[in-house]
């Protein structure tokens, strides 16, 4: 069951609103010109029965009083008058208009006349008022459902874009609006981007899993058809082969995940990264190495400086860059750091070739010269017989590779 659309329930909603305010309106302008109405006739009834009272004329002069009040504004209201002199105070009955003074002698003079005119002219009042009220409401209605499905355009194209854009994808939606609906259009833009780069790099994973385990498997595959035929073969010398195949594979595919999840990281927006913190980060992560070693880390740094990329992307290369110095430094020596903005520069005393290197230190290298480009940063490295050096310059990745 389809529900009912944004545009659908606006229009319904100004409708009854609009509905309910004009026959609000309707009505009170109805009761306050009848109640005008009223309170005319009456005070002309009032005037007519001081003027009576004052020359002291009643029945004799009752029609010329009558044929003057037809001359005036409200005559055509007035209808059946009557006048009467009586000893109590009069009341007023349904469907007249009465007026009343007093005379000596407890006495009372009435002058009333039938609202049947009134009632009449009230018809054909509303009547036209009422039309005229009707012609308003559609006036106002229309121009508001046309401004609506104008305004509701634009994002009636947005969704016809999403309907149809699995059947064609390079059709990208044109649909001008307010800015919310822009805002809207680049929001979904975006995901769509970030969809099909996801897509794209699964594919690709599967891909460079089966290009980079093509070979491995083959050997594995080879050695145990090797085994199979030949009965010579040793059987321990097999297994640490065959070992060696599997950590082989093993290690391909964690070098994969690691790197993809390194290009997945980077699908966040970019972010403000404080390079001294980070670096501080790496160090005391890697306390314990460093402690073991008794290595020290002494670091100068000019001015901090901060730059804008992703920012988990980025501590990893951090991380894989810090590991390789930590694990290969010699022991009892020091690390020298220096830094200035956008820059950082290491220097560490080359240790003997018994260390033994972390897993994320085999892919190390591979990453950070992968990383390079997509995060704007040069790795610089040399060496002599004592020392290694490291050079990192950070660049900014809105200026296509400009200095930050």
């Amino acid at each position: 069951m389809r529900s009912n659309s944004m545009q659908s329930n606006i229009i319904i909603f100004f409708f009854v609103s609009a509905l309910l305010a004009m026959s609000f309106t309707l009505s009170f302008i109805t009761y306050s010109y009848h109640h005008q109405l009223k309170q005319n006739i009456k005070s002309a009834l009032d005037l007519m029965l001081a003027d009576i009272k004052y020359e002291h004329l009643y029945d004799e002069e009752l029609a010329f009083f009558e044929a003057e009040v037809k001359k005036s504004g409200y005559g055509e209201l007035f209808d059946d008058l009557r006048m009467k002199v009586m000893s109590e105070i009069p009341s007023e009955k349904s469907g007249r208009i009465l007026s009343y003074v007093a005379l000596p002698q407890e006495m009372y003079l009435s002058l009333s006349c039938s609202d049947a005119l009134l009632e009449e002219k009230m018809i054909h009042f509303i009547t036209r008022t009422f039309g005229l009220f009707i012609l308003i409401f559609i006036a106002l209605v229309s121009i508001f459902v046309i401004y609506i499905k104008r305004q509701f355009n634009s994002l009636e194209c947005l969704i016809d874009f999403c309907d149809s854009y699995e059947e064609d994808k390079k059709i990208y939606p044109e649909c001008d609006g307010t800015y919310e609906v822009k805002s809207l259009r680049n929001a979904i833009l975006s995901l769509i981007q970030t969809n099909d780069n996801l897509c794209d790099q699964r594919q690709e994973l599967f891909k460079e899993a089966a290009h980079e385990l093509k070979s491995p498997i083959a050997v594995l595959k080879a050695r145990l058809s090797l085994f199979a035929k030949d009965n010579n073969m040793d059987k321990k010398d097999f297994v640490f082969k065959s070992q060696e195949d599997i950590a082989h594979i093993t290690s391909k595919l964690r070098e994969l995940l690691f790197l993809k999840s390194i290009e997945w990281d980077m699908q966040m927006p970019r972010v403000n990264v404080n390079m001294e913190d980070n670096c501080k980060m790496m160090q005391d992560a890697f306390e314990p190495i460093l402690r073991k070693k008794s290595v020290q880390v002494e670091s100068n740094w000019e001015e901090s400086f901060v730059i804008k990329t992703y920012k988990d992307a980025m501590q990893k290369v951090l991380q894989a860059v810090f590991e390789n110095i930590f694990i290969h430094t010699k022991q009892n020596s020091t690390i020298y750091v220096q830094a200035k903005p956008n820059e950082i520069y290491i220097k560490n005393e080359i240790g003997d070739s018994g260390d033994i290197p972390l897993f994320s230190s085999f892919i190390g290298m591979k990453m950070i010269e992968r990383l390079s480009d997509k995060l704007a940063y040069e790795y610089k490295t040399s060496s002599d017989e004592k020392y290694f050096y490291t050079r990192l310059i950070f660049h900014s990745l809105e200026n296509e590779g400009c200095a930050v």
